[in-house]
């Protein structure tokens, strides 16, 4: 699978990975799948043109996808998850501020909600859903191990509060990050086979923690640096201007 957020054009390491994802596929008889990573109303807002763009470029590279997917699509999916990670006690609402929790989580230490029973977070987690909480109040942690030599793996962030409407009119106020998001479609799809960025192998590492939990076994990975070329140096998102075909332009 090739999973963009589609909140810009394409890149060359994302014609990269369109050409790779759907050239394994072709060679192994398999199925090449372009989903858009679209949960994310707000840091990484999706533009309603990029959908398009993506597919076009697709197309032009010969890489036309077998199946289509926008994760945005499949809210109720993330929340059934959700709920079923709760009642397994694998999951938790936690209510400390950022700075608060990262004082913790750096010293290894428990929210003190993280033992709280399945009852209060489910209670805890429909009050985020019907507004009782307000952005940064509230977030659902998945459980891992808290004292992880990795802090960045530490009871990691699943959902969060975005009182903000998607650029598809989608009006949920509370949304997955994207590696809850990731996960669960990765299984939802039948993803067998993962070929990402290795600035991505903590998301793997927070992943299988998610995985172990729901007794799944996790795709098979490889992992691949960035693109640089001298040049131009990096190619990414954030660096091109915002026209269909990505025409280069360096920040700064």
């Amino acid at each position: 699978r090739f999973a963009p957020n589609p909140n810009g054009p394409a890149t060359l390491g994302s014609a990269r990975g369109i050409v790779v994802n759907s050239e394994y596929a072709r060679r192994y008889d398999g199925t090449f799948i372009l989903r858009f990573d679209d949960t994310d109303p707000q840091t990484k807002r999706p533009m309603l043109e990029a959908y398009a763009w993506y597919l076009e470029d697709c197309e032009w590279l010969g890489a036309t996808p077998n199946v289509v997917v926008n994760a945005s699509d499949q809210m109720e999916l993330y929340y059934h998850y959700a709920e079923k990670l709760i009642v397994m006690g694998a999951a938790y609402v936690c209510t400390c501020s950022q700075q608060h929790f990262k004082t913790l989580k750096e010293a290894g230490l428990a929210c003190p909600d993280r033992d709280n029973a399945p009852k209060l977070s489910m209670t805890r987690w429909k009050q985020m859903l019907d507004g009782h909480f307000s952005e940064k109040e509230a977030v659902l942690r998945i459980k891992t191990d808290i004292t992880h030599k990795n802090p960045a793996l530490r009871d990691w962030i699943g959902f969060r509060i975005v009182d903000l409407t998607h650029p598809r009119g989608l009006t949920f106020r509370v949304w997955p990050l994207l590696d809850f998001e990731s996960a669960i479609e990765d299984h939802a799809l039948g993803v067998t086979h993962i070929i990402r960025g290795k600035d991505l192998r903590d998301s793997e590492k927070r992943q299988k923690f998610l995985y172990d939990h729901l007794g799944w076994e996790y795709p098979f990975t490889l992992h691949w640096g960035r693109i640089s070329v001298h040049e131009f140096g990096k190619f990414s998102t954030s660096a091109l201007k915002a026209d269909k075909r990505g025409t280069l332009h360096r920040m700064g």
